[in-house]
């Protein structure tokens, strides 16, 4: 099947004093070009114009993940990832519910409701309902894969918070705060072990030195296969179905 050409998005220059070479940031709604400010608007323009080819294919790459997203998306509905498997949503009616639930059972999540509240639609969780219900259960089982490598490793994290981070997985802040992402529920639990163990080795390396990999390793053998895991299903993750 041919591939659709790529609507490529308007150019902004920007011109920095500090700025050493000139660069290209390719983003959803803007071609940044930017350079030293010794380098002129044309330039810059022409520094575009020869890189036309390699922008468009950037462009074609990420409109391809936006509709393979979108498909996902699709298939997805009517059901929840849970430590790295879709469960299925069940829907069980309960007329004079005042308030709808979802409940996770051994291979399935039921969708408690009012039939009142879906009269012309579909049965299914609001987002604001996926959301509270991810939340909940991540708060207990990412304490508790916490609260059991604290134990194990040679480590004292001060505190843990579990946050809405929409582009990190975790962090680690200088005073040896932990954060990691609700969405580590969506995941399987060697992933979630994995960027725990990750932020602890930052407590001893706040860095991503070569010693900080080596130690990384010496406490999760199985680093490059988890990195493989999240770079082939973080967008999934973050995208919120």
């Amino acid at each position: 099947m041919e591939r659709v050409d790529a609507a490529i998005p308007p150019v902004s220059i920007v011109r920095r004093k500090r700025q050493r070479t000139m660069r290209i940031r390719v983003k959803d709604d803007a071609i940044i070009v930017s350079g030293p400010s010794s380098v002129s608007e044309r330039r810059l323009l022409q520094f575009a114009e020869e890189k036309r080819e390699w922008i468009r294919n950037v462009c074609l790459r990420r409109q391809e993940k936006v509709l393979l997203l979108m498909r996902k998306r699709e298939q997805a509905k009517g059901s929840l990832l849970l430590r790295g498997i879709r469960k299925q949503i069940y829907d069980f009616p309960v007329p004079g519910l005042r308030k709808p639930v979802l409940e996770e059972r051994e291979h399935a999540v039921v969708y408690r409701y009012n039939p009142m509240d879906h009269l012309s639609e579909e049965p299914l969780p609001s987002p604001g309902l996926v959301m509270d219900f991810y939340r909940q259960v991540a708060k207990v089982e990412i304490a508790d894969r916490y609260d059991y490598w604290k134990e194990v490793l040679p480590f004292a994290p001060a505190r843990l918070s579990v946050r809405n981070q929409r582009t990190k997985w975790g962090s680690c802040s200088a005073r040896g705060a932990i954060s990691l992402n609700w969405r580590l529920i969506k995941c399987p639990t060697t992933i979630m072990d994995y960027i725990i163990i990750h932020e602890f080795c930052h407590l001893r390396h706040f860095n991503h030195s070569r010693a900080f990999w080596e130690t990384l390793g010496q406490h999760y053998p199985g680093v490059a296969a988890a990195k493989k895991w999240i770079r082939e299903h973080s967008e999934e993750v973050f995208a919120d179905f």
